[in-house]
């Protein structure tokens, strides 16, 4: 006995017997989708550092300003 059922009227689509989820069983769709979800990470994870970077930068021009308004008051 298989362990899904296919389901009419969609090719790719198949019914788990045990939990009665659906299975999308398209492998190019599936590739695809891991595609996007990688791409979607990397982005994240691009943003993340390019904030990282961006705040070290604030806390340095502070302190370059800091470091020129005592320069002044000399």
């Amino acid at each position: 006995m298989s362990k899904h059922i296919r389901i009419e009227g969609h090719a790719d689509l198949l019914r788990e017997r045990h939990s009665g989820g659906i299975v999308n069983s398209n492998r190019v769709e599936y590739s695809r989708y891991m595609t996007i979800q990688r791409n979607k990470q990397a982005e994240k994870q691009r943003v993340a550092t390019l904030c990282d970077e961006i705040n070290t930068l604030k806390d340095e021009m502070s302190e370059i300003k800091n470091m020129l308004i005592k320069v002044l008051e000399k």
